[in-house]
């Protein structure tokens, strides 16, 4: 660190860690993060499947509404695993003669449905574009794979934008953009067009939550970065509750988005609600702007700055100024170093891997709600309150039992409760939705210490670089998820296979990698390579 950016340091830390100015930009900051798992899974509800059969020609005519009546059902329809299908009816004896008789039904040959009738208690797109059967069914989970597709764009394009343009701006931005694409989506005429502003809606405003999180830990000092994260982090599984209760609550699709994504628009106010980061604003030579920031904060704060910042801030240390130009003109990007490091590039492996395991675990976790419990949106719900106690629990232990062990026991945790979830019956709904909790409860603690993890492994020089690395091949997970729906319907076991077998290896895999709690950050790869085990931490 320079003597400028030290100096600079000293001035920020004089207006306290977490006063009233930060306090109140912290939490308009966080209501706009309400918004990310709103938006990220909407689709868990827009395209939820529905309720649906044959339409029985021969006993109701065109137009009639749903009906679950016992008898008809008996007398047209086959039934499988003690269920009625959903795709197939008996075939009629006599076509010539459309007659409501058990004598006209053939009850040892059944044929695919030619007409359907909707239970529109809820409707979702399966009813609107008639995405009925096995035919359909991967329309429903391609349009949550498109959703994390675009995510996947979205973090290298965010990350440049807001390092561009300003955190601010890159914050307000993409929230504005994912509430338009989210409200033309509400008014789609097609699949098609569904589908691309759902993709178009991630890949352009995903970025809410990471350009939010960098805002907020950017205004607060150094001891209340990890309360700002709890903090901030409660804010942003609140707003997936809220998803929950407004799906519930809202019958139709369309409805719920327009409710859902109209909000967005009101964030324009924060051009002038919230300030630009100072430390931005800073690296980017723009001293002026910075320093009226820190008068007003003064203020809020009621701090009473020193002599010599009220000089920095006038401009009458003309050293102190940080020159743009100048700080280009030092600035590498030694990328290629990692490839000389066998130590790193085994660690990057474990962490693309672990960081692949928490959203494929996490997305298929929340994806997969409806088949948990009695009601998806009760899941859901749950699911979203059991991650605050997740956070609250990761903020005390990973300075407790360190990072690894913290890793390891959430992974195991998670794929225990899974493993375990695969041997209940689906009679037992509240063992499941118990078992469900508890392996959200795991992998959250696992998504959220991961990017502490990530951020301590690796030195400064490639920091930054291999973090967004490991963030964006972890979206393979999150857009692979979605699909695991499908796997049900040849295995009903199979998605937890799967997210057993993947956390597990994750946590027995986490344990190669070496301890950072209390290590001094690496600044080097020589650095980064002398931790090797869990009595190496101490970097000279």
């Amino acid at each position: 660190m320079s003597r400028e950016e030290t100096k600079w340091d000293k001035v920020l830390q004089e207006l306290g860690d977490f006063g009233v100015f930060q306090l109140k930009n912290y939490i308009l900051i966080s209501l706009v993060v309400l918004l990310p798992p709103v938006y990220g899974f909407s689709y868990v509800f827009s395209a939820a499947d529905m309720n649906y059969r044959c339409r029985i020609d021969e006993c109701e005519p065109p137009g009639s509404n749903y009906s679950a009546n016992t008898t008809l059902l008996e007398l047209s329809i086959p039934q499988f695993d003690g269920k009625f299908s959903k795709c197939d009816r008996f075939s009629v004896l006599n076509r010539s003669v459309e007659t409501c008789d058990a004598s006209n039904f053939d009850h040892d040959l059944s044929v695919p449905c030619s007409d359907f009738i909707f239970d529109t208690t809820k409707r979702t797109i399966v009813s609107e574009w008639n995405l009925t059967c096995a035919e359909n069914e991967w329309k429903l989970a391609f349009v949550g794979t498109m959703a994390n597709i675009g995510q996947f764009i979205a973090l290298p394009i965010t990350g440049f934008f807001s390092d561009r343009f300003g955190r601010k701006t890159a914050f307000i931005i993409s929230t504005l953009c994912c509430g338009l694409c989210g409200i033309i989506k509400s008014f789609a005429t097609s699949y098609t067009m569904l589908v691309i502003f759902e993709f178009l809606e991630m890949a352009l405003g995903s970025g809410i939550y990471a350009c939010g999180y960098v805002l907020g830990m950017e205004l607060v000092g150094p001891s209340k970065r990890a309360f700002g994260t709890l903090f901030i982090n409660c804010f942003y599984t609140t707003g997936g509750a809220i998803l929950g209760f407004v799906a519930l609550t809202q019958d139709y699709w369309r409805d719920m988005l327009r409710w859902l994504y109209f909000p967005c628009l009101i964030v324009v106010a924060y051009f002038w609600l919230i300030p630009e980061s100072v430390r931005w604003l800073l690296t980017m030579g723009r001293q002026d702007e910075a320093s009226q920031i820190i008068r007003k904060a003064a203020k809020k704060n009621k701090v009473l700055l020193s002599e010599e910042t009220i000089a920095i801030l006038h401009g009458n240390v003309p050293e102190l100024k940080i020159n743009p130009v100048a700080k280009k003109k030092k600035k590498s990007y030694p990328i290629a170093s990692i490839f000389s490091s066998p130590a790193l590039l085994i660690r990057l492996a474990i962490c693309s891997f672990c960081w692949i395991t928490n959203t494929f675990v996490y997305y298929g976790l929340v994806i997969n709600s409806a088949s948990f419990g009695e009601n998806i949106h009760t899941s859901f719900i749950l699911g979203c309150f059991i991650e605050i106690p997740s956070f609250i629990c990761s903020y005390l232990v990973l300075d407790r039992i360190g990072r690894r062990w913290t890793l390891c026991s959430a992974f195991l945790l998670s794929g225990a409760a899974c493993l375990t979830f695969i041997f209940v019956g689906a009679d037992l709904t509240a063992l499941r939705l118990i078992l469900f909790l508890i392996g959200r409860f795991g992998i959250t603690i696992s998504f959220t210490s991961i990017y502490l993890y990530t951020t301590e492994i690796f030195p400064t020089e490639l920091r930054s670089s291999l973090l967004s690395f490991c963030s964006t091949v972890g979206r393979i997970g999150a857009a692979v998820a979605p699909q695991t729906p499908l796997l049900a319907k040849f295995s009903k076991s199979m998605p937890m296979i799967l997210f057993c077998g993947t956390a597990i290896v994750a946590g027995f895999l986490i344990l190669q990698a070496p301890e950072t709690l209390n290590a001094k950050l690496p600044d080097t790869v020589q650095q980064a390579e002398k931790m090797k085990n869990p009595s190496s931490n101490n970097i000279q």
